[in-house]
């Protein structure tokens, strides 16, 4: 099994179209569409003794770092389809029921069922944390694009080889949120994450700050000290003082430049981007069903049609987006005016 760079390396010049030769273990003839030559590349430093021409690939190479960002650039989207889920679950209308909480004296109608492909977005954004270092982080997210919520579930997908990039059924799309839309939605999302990582950074670069600066003008201060004690001696000597007050000057001129390049320093700047778009579509069944008043009550009840989602990848029931407030509910309320609202709405009461 080739470790995770030589992986890299044969993925990647896959991936470009060229072509890369095993000359031997951890030493490879690579061949890239846009080169004249073959590049020979080592993996091993012991090889290239025997291999004066070839190139240490390595973590922290500029070759790697160079092919990285071409790859980088090949993929900044794609197209995946999961279809590999079971879409006909035993007893689903009634399961729909039990997830479901109703008012009293309303039952629900299950109508039809139909598959329909849902778009999920998954976004990953590239921070940079610039201060005296520079560190970077990947944040992945994702969108479920039908809701427009959040999802979790496609990290541990991202791992495993279920995704096609073919689409095996003819299910037609789901609408979806526009994706300037979920795009917005996923950088808020990851901007919340960076507030909080930001805030508990910028606290340790000041208190960073506090330790170097006391020791920086603890330093200046015995600096100081000590040129005073030597202008009272060349004083008392009746010396020349002039050079000893240029003296004093600077060392006041380059304790500030020190302090202020201290400060600079200690400021931190966050740099967000996005660096790859995967969109994956995922079949879930569509439930279209009726809210009835049951015989004898809620006479004033209008029947009315609702829309519920079974995803087969969780095998749950989707929360539904409340009329009212648009928030996830699986409980619904009837409003003064037999309105559907959730708990979180105004309930007949007209409290909240």
């Amino acid at each position: 099994m080739p470790d995770p760079l030589e992986q890299f390396l044969l993925e990647y010049v896959d991936a470009a179209g060229g072509l890369a030769d095993a000359i031997e273990p951890q030493v490879y003839d690579v061949l890239l569409p846009n080169a004249d030559t073959p590049l020979r590349v080592a993996f091993d430093p012991d090889a290239l003794p025997e291999h004066a021409s070839a190139q240490l690939l390595t973590f922290g190479s500029a070759l790697l770092d160079d092919w990285l960002e071409q790859a980088q650039a090949r993929g900044r989207v794609g197209l995946a389809y999961l279809d590999d889920l079971h879409l006909t679950p035993h007893a689903l209308d009634q399961r729909v029921r039990r997830e479901l909480v109703l008012p009293e004296g309303l039952a629900l109608q299950i109508e039809t069922m139909r598959p329909r492909y849902v778009t999920h977005s998954l976004f990953w954004f590239e921070v940079t944390y610039i201060s005296d270092e520079k560190e970077q982080a990947l944040y992945p997210v994702a969108v479920e694009r039908y809701y427009g919520r959040q999802v979790r579930y496609l990290d541990a997908l991202l791992e495993s080889e279920r995704f096609s990039e073919i689409r095996r059924w003819h299910y037609p799309d789901a609408a979806s949120l526009p994706l300037d839309h979920a795009y917005l939605a996923a950088r808020e999302a990851v901007a919340r994450t960076v507030r909080a990582e930001a805030h508990t950074r910028q606290h340790q670069n000041q208190q960073r700050l506090v330790e170097q600066t006391g020791k920086m003008q603890r330093y200046y201060a015995d600096l100081r000290a000590e040129l005073a004690e030597r202008v009272e001696k060349a004083t008392a000597r009746g010396e020349e003082l002039e050079a000893l007050r240029l003296r004093q000057a600077a060392l006041a001129r380059e304790e500030a430049l020190r302090l202020d390049e201290l400060e600079r320093k200690s400021q931190l700047r966050v740099q967000l981007k996005l660096t790859n778009l995967l969109h994956v579509k995922i079949p879930r069944l569509f439930v279209n069903t009726r809210l009835v008043a049951v015989e004898g009550k809620r006479a004033a009840f209008r029947p009315t049609a609702l829309t519920l989602t079974w995803d087969p990848l969780v095998e749950k029931t989707d929360a539904l987006t409340c009329p009212g407030c648009h928030h996830p509910t699986f409980e619904l309320r009837l409003g003064r005016q037999n309105e559907l609202r959730c708990p979180n709405c105004e309930t007949p009461t007209g409290k909240r």
